[in-house]
Formats: structure tokens, sequence, C-alpha cells
């Protein structure tokens, strides 16, 4: 779909005017309305503001190819996938990126910017500048970053604050590191902790063997997650105390598996390994 299809069909689920559109992004009705007709197209930092405006990633707002690298958002032909786990194609990764189900080097987002934009800029005719700004806003939305940009946006302030940067850092390292198989296999233990939450909550005591394996099923998940030596006993109740301070860990759990079900998270964690 092109831009101003796109453009037009966001603007109407967000249950926008032209003249509400234009407001937002501080620039004129006529502005939106060449955009939508495909007249001209708004230059990366208007796209950056379009997409923040609409909450929607800036690579849904181009006329995107339909595969590019989940890692490094290059466009990908068939010759350039990488390799799952089994060796077979995976069109998700280019060859470079990712082989045998794994990321073949280690790398930040800003060191894959920088290595990228060059060759982004020579492809497309952009200025090395307007390639830079383009992977910074498309980038954090792909598979390998989302996910610990989304917990740096989040959490990122008072994790650094309480546990210092180096142990933040190694957490995402070790986050980025993940393969296809492990992020699956964290992703069916977060589903399964919630639900072996609901189980304990039935028995009403947080000391029951039902909460008991629900300590070590969310200390198998933190374990996944910190870096080596990081995790302790201690160190998992200390954390699990401060959900309780946080009104965003208490709506996901509470959300999920029932009122009350963060404070029995914690008493159960407390009850175990306390």
């Amino acid at each position: 779909m092109k831009f101003g299809e796109t453009l037009i069909d966001l603007r109407k689920r967000n249950g926008l005017t032209q003249e509400e559109l234009a407001a937002k992004l501080y620039v004129t009705r006529q502005a939106v309305s060449r955009w939508e007709r495909g007249e001209v197209t708004p230059g990366i930092d208007m796209l950056k503001l379009i997409a923040n405006v609409l909450n929607e990633p800036v690579a849904h707002l181009l006329d995107w190819p339909e595969h590019y690298c989940e890692s490094c958002g290059m466009m990908l032909a068939p010759e350039e996938y990488g390799t799952d786990a089994h060796g077979s194609a995976d069109s998700h990764y280019c060859k470079w990126c990712y082989q045998q189900g794994e990321y073949t080097y280690e790398t930040t987002m800003d060191a894959m910017i920088e290595d990228c934009a060059p060759r982004l800029a020579e492809s497309t005719g952009m200025t090395r500048d307007e390639a830079v700004s383009l992977m910074g806003a498309v980038l954090p939305h792909l598979k390998r970053w989302s996910a610990v940009h989304s917990n740096e946006m989040r959490y990122g302030v008072e994790a650094r604050e309480r546990y210092g940067d180096a142990t933040v850092d190694a957490s995402n390292e070790k986050l980025l590191d993940m393969s296809d198989e492990e992020w699956k296999t964290k992703e069916k233990l977060e589903v399964a902790i919630i639900e072996q939450l609901k189980k304990a909550m039935l028995t009403g005591d947080a000391s029951s063997p039902e909460a008991a394996k629900l300590a070590r099923m969310h200390a198998d998940w933190i374990r996944m997650q910190w870096a080596k030596g990081a995790y302790s006993p201690q160190a998992h109740v200390c954390l699990a105390r401060g959900y309780l301070a946080d009104d965003r860990f208490v709506e996901y759990y509470d959300s999920r598996a029932g009122k009350g079900a963060t404070e029995f998270l914690v008493e159960a964690i407390e009850a175990a390994l306390g």
C-alpha cells in the first residue's frame, strides 16, 4: 500500500479528519491532503512524528518490502534469507544476521544502525543522516530489538537507578542473544506462569505445593532474562516485592489472573524463597 493510502486508512482508523491530524502535526490541512493524494511524501522527521501521533511503527507508514530482516531492517531477496535451527530458509532474517536459528554476531542497536545506514542511503538515494534517522525509528520495532526497547521505555530509568547500568545492560544483552527457540520457550513459560498463578490462587494458601511450583516457575523465568550469576533468591524476593509498588506490574498480573494475583504471587515467592 502506498504512503497516501496508508495515511488515509490510519487517519480514519484513529477517527481524525484531515484538519485534526494537521493540527496534531503542526502543518496545514493542505499538506495532509497532498500527502494523501500522493503528490509529495513527508521527510523522515515528519514520518516519525506522524508515526508517533498515529501510534504506528514508521515501517508501517512506508511502502516497505514484504520481506525485510527483523534484525537489521534491510530489504531481503530469497537468496539472502537466513536459516532457522533446522537449516531451513527463514524469511524473517538475512543470512548476514541469522544462521542456524541464532544471531551471527553480538551487537547493539546503535552499532547496527551505524553499520547499515550507509548501505540504506546508497540503495535509496537518502542522505546518510536521513538513513540513520529512519533506521533509528524502524529498528526498535523489529523482532530482535523490540522487547529490549519496550522494557527500556517502560522500566529502564527505574531499573538503572536501582540495579545500575552494568546489570541492566547485561540483561539486555542476554535477551538480544536469545535464539528463536529460546525466545519461544520464554514466552511459553510466561503464559504458563499466569495459568499456574490461577491454580495456586484457588488453594488460598501461598505456602501450598501449587504456590511453591509457581515460585519455581517464576524463578526459572527470571533466570532466563538475568545475566549469568545475577540471580539469587534474595534478589528475586526483592524484585517481587517491588511489583506491589508499581501499578504496571499489578495491572499485568491482576488483569490476567484476577484481582489480588500480584499480591498472591509475591507471597508465594516469599514463602518459597524468603
